[in-house]
């Protein structure tokens, strides 16, 4: 049984699909509205189980409504009798799936753009969602066919808390309530937030007493496996942080204060090394994992393990060029050899 301590874009998305591969378990969370759990159907290796844990808008009771979902690089057994365009455009991409729904792929993302706007405003259309419950919309199978017709994408956070309490974030405690079951899973992805907590060492909470849900999650994962990620290829892993920022007002940033990306940067290496000190002062053990070379058979136990490294990588894209100049620069400026706790006396971070 093992925790995931992964800052962003560290691998997760690797992961699920390695977790699927291999009819694994795991917990995710989709920050601030919900938690949720997959599992295997023991019946059909096509398909996995999905049970979702929200709190409708205004309430503060946990209901945890299930829907199935298709293993990855499977095909699902539901056929739906017409498909919105994007979909079909897809079928017809030559764009490699694992990256365009894992929003890796320059292309794909500005085809789902075209179709659907960015990432914060995605909602379904207002005809469709007349007299619908969206928590059976979008947490259950029983609009699955229509939802591929006209709104085949996760809806944006903006839409989501239309209809759902932010109660990660707002009324944490409620996760008591839920989080053995949460907790019974081969891997949790995000492990600080089934403690009620945003990001490990964050710096509003540094100085927080350990709440009761905390202590007694904690305890429990001293009996597990914890896992940090980390990139040995410095250059690639921070010219891929920059490529999740916005491109021109990044490109902008850099030309008029070179500073300013230098600390965007920083906060990735503060990221993790918080998570770092936070397991040390808990006396919880670390096993660092290397994504550039460590073996995810040994690590995470996966028998089946023909996904490529670089399966859900960025790859080539524009700038990419520029953003490994810009990230040479900063691991020389920063004199950086490791972004783990053992380089702070060299790059002081």
């Amino acid at each position: 049984m093992i925790n995931y301590w992964a800052i962003p874009n560290m691998g997760k998305m690797h992961m699920m699909q390695l977790i699927e591969i291999n009819e694994k378990t795991y917990t995710k969370i989709k920050h601030p509205y919900y938690f949720y759990k997959q599992w295997h159907d023991p019946n059909n290796y096509k398909k996995r189980i999905e049970k979702t844990f929200v709190v409708r808008k205004g309430q503060s009771k946990v209901e945890s409504p299930i829907k199935t979902k298709t293993t990855f690089g499977q095909t699902s057994d539901v056929i739906a009798p017409e498909l919105h365009p994007f979909l079909k455009d897809v079928q017809k991409s030559s764009i490699d799936n694992t990256k365009l729904f894992s929003n890796t792929s320059e292309v794909g993302g500005d085809m789902m753009v075209s179709y659907f706007g960015g990432v914060n405003e995605r909602k379904p259309p207002d005809d469709f969602m007349k007299d619908k419950d969206p928590v059976e919309v979008f947490f259950t199978d029983k609009w699955f066919k229509e939802l591929q017709k006209h709104f085949p994408v996760s809806p944006s956070g903006n839409y989501l808390g239309t209809f759902l309490e932010p109660y990660l974030k707002s009324n944490p405690q409620l996760t008591r309530s839920i989080v053995d079951d949460l907790l019974d899973v081969d891997i949790i992805f995000d492990p600080f937030s089934l403690m009620g907590k945003y990001m490990l060492g964050y710096m509003k909470e540094e100085h927080e007493e350990k709440s009761e849900l905390e202590l007694y999650v904690c305890k429990f994962y001293q009996s597990r496996k914890n896992v940090i990620p980390y990139k040995e290829d410095l250059v690639d892993c921070f010219a891929s942080k920059l490529k999740r920022c916005q491109k021109g007002d990044l490109i902008a940033k850099y030309r008029r204060d070179k500073r300013l990306v230098w600390q965007q940067l920083d906060l990735v290496v503060k990221n993790l090394r918080r998570i770092e000190k936070y397991l040390q002062d808990a006396n919880i053990e670390i096993v660092y994992f290397n994504m550039d070379r460590d073996d995810y058979k040994e690590v995470f136990g996966f028998e089946k393990n023909e996904l490529p490294r670089t399966a859900t990588h960025p790859g080539d894209y524009p700038e990419r060029e520029l953003y490994e100049t810009i990230a040479k620069e900063y691991v020389t400026i920063r004199n950086m050899r490791d972004m783990r706790r053992r380089n702070r006396l060299r790059d002081w971070i």
